[in-house]
């Protein structure tokens, strides 16, 4: 129980967590569906990366469509990529993914979409960008700030990788325990058949006295 309430937890903190750049999203894709998002884009260069985090074979359909219907991207049975892309126009982006040709595997997927620069601190606080030229220190925060951003990138890769490893982990201790509990209870079964059996094998049929015949 509280391994699926760290899996909520993890979700929705990645889906609230999208009120600025970087887009961050963690979400459930049940076998047979399909499931598309939306984002209005300024024109720049994005960068979109997704990774299959758990479930079946850790693959996915992936399809991302401009404004006008135009394919951008597509992949088939892909489990982690990323992808980069400028924007033209503004509009609404569209980003599919896609576990029709699973029947039984449910997907945890990942993905975020940023600008392929990082955003400087006064994008993030909603400020207007220096005018004039940074002086040293803010050069520097910048710097930092940038080497932090990439930093946090690679740390949520890595955060959704071990969460897959743990959620396998504990799939292959649930099927342990449960063969585990099947072999005792096969051996139980077996070991009661014998002594049974031996108990039969041994038993003293000999025919009481009071039944014998006495002799003529």
């Amino acid at each position: 129980m509280p391994f699926i309430l760290n899996i909520s937890l993890f979700i929705l903190v990645n889906v609230f967590s999208v009120a600025a750049y970087p887009r961050r999203v963690t979400f459930e894709l049940p076998d047979g569906e399909r499931r598309c998002f939306y984002q209005d884009l300024t024109p720049t260069r994005y960068v979109f990366m997704y990774q299959v985090i758990y479930g079946g074979q850790l693959d996915i359909d992936l399809s991302v469509e401009d404004p006008t219907g135009k394919s951008i991207s597509q992949a088939e049975r892909a489990s982690h990529d990323e992808i980069f892309f400028n924007v033209a126009q503004n509009g609404s982006y569209k980003f599919c993914f896609d576990n029709t040709f699973s029947s039984v595997s449910h997907k945890l997927i990942y993905f975020e979409l940023r600008p392929e620069a990082f955003e400087s601190l006064a994008d993030e606080a909603g400020q207007p960008s220096h005018a004039t030229a940074l002086s040293l220190i803010e050069s520097d925060v910048e710097l930092v700030h940038l080497y932090l951003s990439r930093a946090e990138t690679l740390q949520i890769e890595l955060k959704n990788r071990e969460l897959g490893d743990r959620m396998v982990a504990e799939d292959l201790n649930t099927a342990v325990l449960l063969w585990s509990c099947a072999v005792t209870v096969v051996i139980l079964v077996t070991t009661l058949g014998q002594v049974t059996v031996l108990k039969n094998f041994f038993n003293d049929k000999r025919i009481p006295s009071s039944h014998r015949v006495s002799p003529m």
